[in-house]
C-alpha cells in the first residue's frame, strides 16, 4: 500500500509560488522544501485565484491530508503499517512517546480525509493549468516539528527508489483529471470503511489490551507454573487484532447511504479516468510527461507499454458495468452465466461474514443469471505490465 502512496503524493505538487504561471516555474515546489505543507496552503490561499493557483491549492491540499492522516498515526504511536488501506500501510518514523488510541481513531481518519479529497476537488482549474514538480523538494511533517527529516522525505515514506538524475515533472490539464480521479478512489474507500464502522471493534481491542496489562502488572502467583508464552503474545498479538477487528468490523451493518455514497465515488473516478485518457490522446507536446501517451516519454524513465489507455479503460469499463448491474462478478461455485450483482449489495448492503461468503451462502441474495465480467482485460493488463502490473494499476488508478 506504500506505493499506493507514492502514486498519489508523486503526481500532485504544485508549481508556483506567487506571480503569473510559468511553465518552469519551481517556486511553490521550494516553498514546500522550505517551510511545509501548511504554510505553503495558507500562502497559495492569500492569493488572487486563477487556473494555476488553483491547482496548486488542489494539490496541497491532497498532500495535506496525507500529511495529516500519518501525523494521526505518529501521533499514537502506530508508525507500523496497519491495515492495507490508503495511508495505513506505510511505515512511518518511530515515535518514542505516543499518545493511547481511541477508539474513534480509524473513523476520524477517514472522515478527515473524505472532507478533504472533496476540498481537493473543489479546487481544481476548469481552465488549462501548468504544474511542475521537483520531487526531491517534497516532505510530510510526520511529527509536526516543522523540521524537515530524512525519514519524512517523500521517497523515503513511500519506500520506492527514485531515479537517478532531473526528478521534475510538468503537470497539464490532463493530468487534472487524473488528480480527480484519485480523489474519488480514495473517498470511496473513505466511504466503506465508515459504512462498516470500526469503532465498537477498536473498542473492544483496547479493553482487551488494557485487562492485558493489568495481569502482566500483576506479579505471578503460585499457580504460574505454565511456560510463559508472553514472548509469542508480543510477536503474534498484534497481528491477530488486526485480524480481529477487521473480521468483527465486517459483520457490522453497514450504512446503506455510505455504500451508496463509495458506488457513486467509483463512478465517477470511472468517468475522470475516461477525460484523462481522450485529453492524454490529444497531446502533442513531450515536456516532463508524468503519464504519457504512446507519442510520449515520462519524466521519471518508467514504460508505459504501447496501447495503455485503451486496455485500462477497458478494465474500468467492466468495473462501470459492474457497479451498474449490468455485468455481474463471477462467483467460484456458480454456474456458467451466473453471478453476483455487486449494484445490488451496494444499494442494500449486508453484513459480511467472510466464512458464509467464501461458502456461498452469502452470496445468494445477490445471485443472479447474466453476463458475468471476463478475464480477458484484467489478463490484458496483467500480461502488457508482466511483473510490474501491480504497481502500473496502482499509478493508473
Amino acid at each position: 500500500m506504500r506505493h499506493l502512496i507514492a502514486a498519489l503524493a508523486l503526481t500532485v505538487t504544485p508549481a508556483l509560488y506567487a506571480g503569473p504561471a510559468l511553465s518552469d516555474d519551481t517556486s511553490t515546489s521550494a516553498m514546500i522544501a522550505d517551510r511545509g505543507l501548511t504554510a505553503t496552503a495558507q500562502a497559495l490561499s492569500d492569493q488572487p485565484a486563477s487556473p494555476d493557483r488553483d491547482m496548486a491549492l488542489s494539490a496541497v491540499t491532497f498532500l495535506g491530508a496525507v500529511q495529516s492522516a500519518y501525523q494521526a498515526r505518529w501521533r499514537i504511536g502506530a508508525t507500523d503499517p496497519l491495515l492495507p488501506l490508503p495511508l495505513l500501510g506505510a511505515t512511518l518514523p518511530v515515535n518514542p512517546d505516543p499518545q493511547p488510541m481511541p477508539s474513534d481513531f480509524v473513523n476520524v481518519m477517514m472522515t478527515g480525509l473524505s472532507q478533504a479529497m472533496q476540498d481537493s476537488r473543489d479546487h481544481l482549474p476548469k481552465d488549462d493549468a501548468a504544474l511542475v514538480l521537483d520531487l526531491d523538494d517534497l516532505w510530510l511533517d510526520v511529527d509536526r516539528d516543522g523540521q524537515r527529516s530524512p525519514a519524512e522525505d517523500l521517497g523515503q515514506l513511500a519506500g520506492l527508489p527514485l531515479p537517478e538524475g532531473p526528478r521534475v515533472i510538468r503537470f497539464d490539464r490532463a493530468d487534472v483529471e487524473w488528480l480527480r480521479a484519485y480523489t474519488h478512489l480514495i473517498q470511496a474507500v473513505t466511504k466503506l470503511v465508515l459504512a462498516f464502522d470500526p469503532e465498537p471493534a477498536l473498542a473492544d481491542r483496547l479493553a482487551l489490551q488494557q485487562k492485558l496489562d493489568e495481569q502482566f502488572a500483576q506479579p505471578p502467583g503460585q499457580m504460574a507454573r505454565a511456560p510463559s508464552m508472553q514472548m509469542q503474545a508480543q510477536a503474534f498479538g498484534p497481528i491477530i487484532d488486526r485480524i480481529a477487528v477487521v473480521l468483527q468490523t465486517l459483520r457490522h451493518q453497514p450504512t446503506p447511504a455510505l455504500t451508496r455514497d463509495a458506488r457513486d465515488h467509483l463512478r465517477q473516478m470511472v468517468g475522470a479516468n475516461r477525460e484523462f485518457w481522450r485529453l492524454v490522446a490529444l497531446e502533442g507536446d513531450n515536456d516532463r510527461e508524468w503519464i504519457p501517451n504512446d507519442g510520449q516519454q515520462a519524466a521519471l524513465g518508467f514504460d508505459l507499454p504501447q496501447g495503455t489507455g485503451p486496455q485500462w479503460m477497458a478494465l474500468l469499463d467492466q468495473m462501470d458495468q459492474a457497479l451498474q448491474g449490468k455485468m455481474l462478478i463471477p462467483f467460484w461455485r456458480f454456474a456458467p452465466g451466473h453471478g453476483i450483482d455487486l449494484s445490488k449489495w451496494l444499494q442494500d448492503p449486508q453484513p459480511v461474514e467472510i466464512a458464509d461468503w467464501v461458502q456461498g451462502t452469502a452470496a445468494l441474495p445477490y445471485a443472479r443469471p447474466g453476463l458475468t465480467v471476463g478475464g480477458d482485460s484484467w489478463d490484458g493488463c496483467v500480461q502488457m505490465f508482466g511483473g510490474r502490473a501491480g504497481l502500473y494499476m496502482l499509478l493508473l488508478n
